[in-house]
């Protein structure tokens, strides 16, 4: 008989349980291996052979979501990309200027790359191979560089 009141008691915050669990969607990008931090750390020019270190300068690509942000330089910047397997394209480039509600705050979107170029960015719309991609190390080409980060 006491079984039977725990059972009554129990059950219903079981049932409520059970339709929380099932009513709930569990929200994953897709980007796989390519989400995280991103630290780019050399840099080949593929016209000339020349490879530049950048590591010291603390560039970063933090990839979630729908959004890349870009971090390293005196600005900030919020990317939207497509991503495949073998395939990465930027697009959509934002100055991160943080909240709206401050003074000169907001994203402001951008109409030059020049800013971008640090990060290995040439254009507003950029599209790159993807020639490595794991869980520590990424290797991206565009048209006339070679990109290696680390991840972070």
């Amino acid at each position: 008989m006491k079984q039977h009141r725990i059972i009554r008691k129990l059950l219903p915050t079981l049932l409520l349980g059970c339709m929380l669990i099932a009513s709930c969607d569990i929200e994953t990008s897709g980007n796989g291996k390519l989400d995280g931090f991103w630290h780019l750390v050399e840099v080949d020019t593929l016209q000339t052979a020349g490879k530049a270190n950048v590591a010291e300068q603390r560039l970063f690509w933090g990839v979630q979501a729908k959004l890349i942000h870009l971090q390293g330089t005196d600005n900030r910047f919020y990317l939207r990309f497509t991503h495949t397997a073998d395939s990465l394209t930027l697009y959509q480039p934002y100055l991160d200027h943080w909240h709206q509600d401050q003074v000169d705050g907001g994203d402001i979107p951008m109409d030059d790359a020049t800013l971008l170029a640090p990060y290995g960015i040439q254009r507003l719309e950029e599209h790159y191979k993807v020639e490595a991609l794991d869980g520590s190390k990424m290797i991206l080409k565009p048209d006339i560089l070679r990109l290696y980060f680390k991840k972070f």
